[in-house]
């Protein structure tokens, strides 16, 4: 799974609006269905704010660092 797919599938876990992950992410709708799509990369500041804000760990990252 890519990280924008988790990161979407985690937010409708949650119940969290589009309106609370664009805050978390700086960005606008639009800015965060390109990252939902993988178009756009988040920094690793809004990474960090995400994992703070849900308290859910992304399993994508850790293949990522695995590598």
């Amino acid at each position: 799974m890519r990280l924008g797919q988790e990161i979407e599938m985690i937010r409708k876990k949650l119940g969290l609006s589009i309106a609370f992950m664009c805050d978390v992410f700086d960005t606008d709708e639009r800015g965060y269905h390109d990252i939902v799509i993988g178009k756009r990369t988040p920094s690793v500041y809004h990474l960090i704010m995400f994992i703070d804000s849900t308290h859910c760990p992304l399993e994508s990252l850790s293949k990522i660092i695995e590598k």
